[in-house]
């Protein structure tokens, strides 16, 4: 049986897109199992849209054709499967009828040709200076993980998703390559105020940074960018080694403020989730054991 984690959850099933379903069954706060001489109980309650890799498109011809739910779709024989749908669909169907195709990676990634970070939050908001807040913190986020692979970054997209799942973005090109997030913010604001709609709702903020290199510090030049580069490596070190210490977020710039004073479910925005109002022996609010309470059901 394969364990996958995701965003801090466990979710356990026979294989990949089994355990995708498995994920989403009790989010946020449990823990769905479906052995696999169980999966058909759990396919029957499931359409097909919420199947990972099957689109709205494939969802509407596969109602066309009478099948509605997982378990619709799984009983088919391969012949319909692999004469009526493409190849990822019939690795679908193999996944649903409980064989792996899909490979499970355990190690660590240590290459990246882009990064990403994305959040999600409640409510939905056309505040500008919280929502620029949001996509802040995201930068942030994003740049300490580069830090961490000792990588920079020459390009970035940064979107602002809307409440009816609508995206606007940019993408934008650094004067240098760079993992410091004040540069990158820098590089950003301009942009943002030209596609923030002030009469739209937005419930998620993202970033992601492209042309990832090495970080390899320059012989000096004659303009001073190595130096500021240099003074940039030093003081992002230190803020690195203080929040490795006392937490993440204990130092972070002022354009993060109202996404980490007013984070995700917290407060006047939102409620707090389950996770955080049942702690284990030992654990607080900002350090918990990178496992979900059992919320679930046994499927």
């Amino acid at each position: 049986m394969d364990h996958l984690r995701f965003l801090g959850w466990w979710r356990l099933a026979p294989t990949k897109v089994l355990a995708k379903l498995a994920s989403k069954w009790m989010k946020p706060s449990g823990l769905t199992s479906i052995p696999g001489s169980l999966a058909h109980h759990f396919l029957d309650k499931i359409k097909t849209e919420k199947v990972w890799g099957i689109g709205p498109n494939t969802s509407a011809y596969l109602a066309k054709c009478g099948i509605i739910t997982a378990l619709d779709f799984a009983s088919k024989d391969f012949e319909w499967v692999s004469s009526h749908l493409t190849k990822p669909h019939v690795e679908i169907w193999q996944e649903l009828r409980g064989v792996s195709i899909y490979p499970i990676h355990t190690e660590e990634k240590t290459d990246y040709a882009s990064m990403q970070k994305a959040k999600t939050f409640t409510p939905a908001s056309n505040d500008e200076a919280f929502v620029f807040s949001q996509l802040s913190k995201n930068i942030e986020n994003v740049c300490i993980k580069m830090r961490r692979y000792n990588l920079v970054a020459t390009k970035a997209v940064f979107f602002l998703k809307t409440q009816e799942f609508r995206h606007n973005g940019m993408e934008i090109t650094f004067s240098h390559a760079t993992a410091y997030p004040h540069e990158v913010i820098r590089g950003i604001k301009e942009p943002f105020k030209e596609i923030f709609n002030p009469k739209a709702m937005y419930r998620a903020t993202g970033i992601v940074m492209l042309k990832l290199r090495e970080n390899i510090i320059k012989q000096p030049d004659l303009f001073g960018e190595t130096l500021s580069v240099l003074n940039s490596k030093k003081l992002y070190d230190a803020v690195d080694q203080i929040n490795e210490k006392y937490g993440k977020h204990k130092i972070y710039l002022g354009s993060s403020y109202q996404a980490n004073h007013f984070a995700q479910h917290l407060g006047e925005r939102g409620d707090i989730p389950q996770r955080k109002d049942n702690l284990f022996k030992g654990e607080t609010k900002r350090k918990r054991l990178k496992i979900p309470m059992f919320l679930g059901e046994m499927i």
